[in-house]
């Protein structure tokens, strides 16, 4: 640096009372301890402490039990921690788990231990869980009449975005 730049910069750190880097290492160390305090005992941690809603989004049944059934087990340690009110919404493929005839098929050969999606559906129903079908996607999957669970509700997309606004989420 030249002999003029460097008077230069003396006089602005005497006027501003800081250089430049000194700046850059104050703005680092402060971002770095509000990380520091987010992570350690921050927003993170308080939000597990309130009750909340959880929804659980669930595309797959048949064609990747394993996926579905890890879904449910999610919407289970939710319901048996109470961490809050559980509602499981199934689309696509998922639908599938609506259907009478098809939920005591769908196990998972990782999670067989843990039951088929029937069984498990019924414990979270009995933990007080809520269920919702896509409506056009219960009728894809045959989850219509007296071969949907009777306490699986048709709901829409409406009632998906509504409720996602104010939930956490797991899409699976």
């Amino acid at each position: 640096m030249s002999e003029t730049k460097e008077k230069e910069q003396k006089v602005n750190e005497e006027e501003n009372g800081m250089s430049r880097l000194d700046f850059l290492k104050s703005v680092g160390t402060g971002l770095g301890v509000a990380g520091l305090g987010a992570v350690m005992g921050g927003q993170a941690f308080a939000d597990m402490e309130r009750k909340g809603k959880y929804v659980f989004v669930i595309t797959n049944g048949g064609n990747d039990p394993n996926r579905a059934i890890f879904a449910l087990l999610m919407a289970q340690t939710v319901a048996d921690k109470g961490w809050g009110n559980v509602h499981v919404w199934m689309t696509l493929k998922g639908a599938e788990m609506a259907n009478k005839n098809k939920t005591e098929r769908i196990d998972s050969p990782i999670f067989k231990k843990f039951g088929n999606a029937l069984e498990i559906i019924k414990k979270l129903k009995d933990k007080g869980a809520t269920f919702g079908v896509c409506p056009p996607c219960a009728e894809y999957a045959g989850a219509v009449g007296s071969d949907k669970l009777d306490f699986v509700e048709k709901a829409g997309g409406d009632w998906l975005m509504k409720n996602i606004q104010d939930a956490w989420v797991l899409w699976l």
